[in-house]
Order: C-alpha cells, then sequence, then structure tokens
C-alpha cells in the first residue's frame, strides 16, 4: 500500500506520463512543496518496489506507471476492509446497520480473550 505522499506521486504520473522527476515536483507543488532530491528518493524507491517503469533519454529518466490506478485502489480499499472488517459482507451489514463491527479477539496466553474496543466506527 502507498503512503500519502506516495500516492501523490504516483497520481502525477497517472496523469502526465511519461514524465520527469522535475514535472512530477511541479504538479505535486501546489499542495507540498519538496524538493527536487525528495521527490527523486521517492520516485527511485517507487521504482524499486515495482510501481514505476523508467526509461533515460539523453540523460534524463523518464518514468511511466507499472501498475494502474485502479489496481492500487482496490488493493487498498481491501487492506482497508480487511483490516476493519475481516470481509466486504460484514463491511455491508455494518453500513447497513444490521451489525455493529466489532474488532477481532486476540487470545491471550491462557487462551482467554482480550476485552475488545468499546468504541463504534463512525
Amino acid at each position: 500500500m502507498l503512503t500519502p505522499l506516495e500516492l501523490d506521486i504516483m497520481k502525477a504520473v497517472w496523469n502526465g506520463s511519461p514524465i520527469t522527476v522535475r514535472n512530477v515536483q511541479i504538479a505535486v507543488r501546489p499542495s507540498r512543496n519538496l524538493a527536487y532530491t525528495t521527490v527523486l528518493t521517492l520516485m527511485d524507491r517507487l521504482y524499486h518496489k515495482g510501481f514505476l517503469k523508467r526509461t533515460m533519454q539523453a540523460r534524463t529518466h523518464y518514468y511511466e506507471p507499472a501498475i494502474d490506478y485502479a489496481t492500487v485502489r482496490d488493493e487498498a480499499v481491501g487492506s482497508l476492509i480487511k483490516s476493519y472488517f475481516g470481509s466486504k459482507e460484514q463491511l455491508k451489514e455494518f453500513l447497513n446497520g444490521e451489525q455493529a463491527a466489532a474488532p477481532p479477539s486476540r487470545p491471550n496466553g491462557d487462551g482467554t480473550a482480550h476485552a475488545g474496543l468499546d468504541e463504534t466506527l463512525l
């Protein structure tokens, strides 16, 4: 899953590929004033993680997405559902007001369960 900053960088790449580090820096600047080297480092990490492809033309790297937006979005939503609800069916029940979502219980070392949180998601 991408961090919020990585997601901002990926959005710039999805919107304007092939794109250079400088152009990504400009694209994210309205909301984030990042140094060129920061953007360069993050894009290099995204390349090594498999999110970006890069090619060199005239001593400049050009980046393109290696994975599409829908795939990243679907994985993030799936992770959120699994973390908070366990399944899509439990999310649907929660949204329909059929059942209050409770965090999964964790067993203690003696086999008993920890008490769950006494909070409901809003």
